[in-house]
């Protein structure tokens, strides 16, 4: 005869019925364990969906009641911004194609501040019977024409433009030129 002892808990002696009861609760508690083990991925993600479709409704929300009460006009046509095409702007392979008999083209790089300032300054009050263009020398489409050693020319392409320089142009030719900054001051001081 085999006698099969077994301890519980507080060290007493089971006997085979207590056994098997003993064992089902240690399953039970060994499944139930498992099972928490197991979810607590799914815990923690339940929580984080939860958190973003809350906020997500809050965003929502508070979308709606500012469209409705008039804050945000986001359907009006006025909220568009349109830069303003300067008809004054050319390029040196279209400054020759004006429709103006004799007109003005002052070439510079707009991209330098003092340079911008200058000239702008200079020309701002600028009002006579010969239209004034301007050429920013900095624009991609003008690198071609910038060179180190100035020559003018009509022919576009010889011509190179070392800095600043004003053009007076008659009926598809340069007429005259003046190319340092106080020739161009008096031009336009004079006038």
């Amino acid at each position: 005869m085999i006698i099969i002892s077994c301890f519980d808990y507080r060290g007493e002696i089971m006997n085979k019925k207590q056994m098997l009861k003993e064992q089902k609760r240690l399953k039970k508690e060994q499944r139930e364990s498992t099972y928490l083990f197991n979810n607590e991925g799914d815990i923690s993600k339940n929580i984080i969906i939860t958190t973003v479709s809350v906020i997500a409704f809050v965003l929502v929300v508070f979308c709606f009641v500012n469209i409705a009460k008039g804050n945000w006009n986001i359907f009006n046509k006025s909220n568009i911004e349109v830069e303003a095409i300067d008809n004054k702007m050319v390029m040196v392979g279209t400054m020759f194609n004006k429709s103006d008999e004799e007109y003005l083209v002052l070439a510079y790089d707009m991209n330098d501040r003092n340079e911008n300032d200058y000239y702008g300054a200079l020309t701002e009050n600028y009002y006579d019977s010969k239209t004034l263009y301007r050429l920013d020398l900095s624009s991609g489409f003008n690198s071609k024409f910038i060179g180190d050693k100035e020559v003018i020319s009509s022919d576009l392409t010889k011509l190179k433009i070392v800095g600043p320089t004003l053009f007076v142009i008659k009926g598809n030719s340069i007429v005259k030129t003046y190319n340092t900054e106080d020739s161009i001051t008096e031009y336009f001081n004079k006038k």
